[in-house]
């Protein structure tokens, strides 16, 4: 069974196409959200393998969509990594106390993105 992994992003679809590209090409399972809302549902409803939540959304923020999921039993073996617009201890202490599994600063290294879905092992 092909791993899902769900992107939620600020609704700039131009953002995430060469992540979604990419991922696609090497045989995931790829769904979008283009915010908050969206997303939250889309994780709920999906239950996706990996979750990349962008730091800023509109109606919200990844750190509390990530913090919904991460502290309910029934989604906190979800892996939630935060795509970042800021690097530094203030954004790590935000993904810390969100119950993220990691941070990705932007512009996403596609390199150590894949290193997560590896240490992941999601399968294609």
């Amino acid at each position: 069974m092909t791993s899902k992994i769900l992107i939620i992003t600020d609704g700039k679809k131009s953002s995430i196409d060469s992540i979604y590209q990419y991922l696609t090409e090497h045989g995931y399972e790829v769904l979008v959200a283009y915010d908050a809302i969206n997303g939250f549902n889309a994780a709920r409803n999906k239950k996706p393998d990996l979750i990349l939540i962008n730091a800023v959304l509109s109606g919200s923020n990844g750190y509390q969509i990530c913090s919904l999921l991460k502290f309910d039993i029934k989604y906190e073996d979800i892996v939630v990594v935060i795509l970042s617009d800021g690097d530094g201890p203030k954004y790590r202490q935000l993904a810390d106390n969100s119950g993220a599994d990691g941070i990705l600063v932007k512009p996403i290294d596609i390199n150590e993105l894949m290193g997560i879905v590896r240490s992941v092992n999601l399968k294609v």
